[in-house]
């Protein structure tokens, strides 16, 4: 593996935690593509799985704890606690806010990922193992700490961050009240219209970019399709949110009129 020249001992110092088990750190930040070149090297992608599991009840239950200070602010009355809590972990769980967090480290410089598959890649948007390194490193602190979840718990707060957005009420306020980009259509869309419109994504591509998919995705509207709207992203739903992003704009531009679209 020395030929890669990834070192667990950097990402260590990055994340402020020193494995016990160092075969398990290196496979924590080994990527499938490395493995399928160097079959003695296990691969990180069953660690990731339950590293995302741990992500997502820990963020539940810091998200917990939040809400009984919440619940007392006047835009919450409305809301229920599964919708409030709903909205802020999908900020936080997600492959984007994952690997922005990976690329602001540089995680990327120091795993063992394919020739055929540079590194590069983890510093565009949303895209490369980024996100999977860190669930990954999630689970290997859960196991290398004899299975107790309160070292992954302290790694995901101070790593991710959370306590900064869990102590901004005002950020929490924006996150829960705003409307992804379809809800802001449909809304619109049923405003001027008075209709709730029928929206699809055709699949316009789908290619493998080194070892990891990926879709370019239509959008039709009512059944007609949106000239030279496409969203792209390594899964259907980062294609979709580009997508739709880019019909609303388009709509705006041309005052909501289909007639013309043929």
């Amino acid at each position: 593996m020395n030929n890669h020249n990834p070192s667990l001992s950097k990402i260590e110092k990055i994340i402020g935690y020193q494995f016990n088990d160092k075969q398990l750190g290196t496979s924590a930040i080994t990527t499938r593509a490395y493995s399928n070149e160097h079959p003695q090297c296990p691969d990180n992608q069953a660690l990731e799985f339950l590293g995302d599991a741990i992500l997502c009840f820990v963020t539940a239950e810091l998200l917990y704890e939040k809400w009984s200070q919440l619940k007392g602010n006047k835009v919450f009355h409305e809301m229920t606690p599964e919708f409030v809590m709903t909205k802020i972990r999908q900020e936080v769980v997600n492959n984007q806010y994952l690997s922005d967090c990976a690329n602001s480290n540089n995680l990327c410089d120091f795993i063992f990922d394919s020739t055929d598959n540079p590194n590069v890649e983890c510093n565009s948007s949303g895209t490369g193992p980024g996100d999977d390194i860190i669930e990954a490193l999630i689970a290997a602190i859960y196991f290398d700490n004899e299975r107790s979840i309160v070292r992954a718990k302290k790694f995901i707060i101070d790593f991710l961050n959370l306590s900064d957005l869990l102590e901004d009420e005002k950020r929490i306020i924006e996150l829960v009240t705003q409307k992804n980009p379809k809800d802001r259509l449909i809304h619109k869309y049923q405003e001027l219209k008075k209709v709730t419109p029928s929206i699809e994504y055709p699949v316009i591509e789908d290619k493998l970019v080194g070892n990891t998919h990926y879709f370019v995705l239509g959008l039709l509207i009512d059944g007609k399709l949106l000239p030279g709207i496409t969203g792209s992203g390594p899964n259907k739903a980062l294609a979709e949110y580009e997508a739709v992003d880019k019909a609303y704009q388009f709509l705006e531009k041309n005052d909501w009129d289909l007639t013309s679209i043929r």
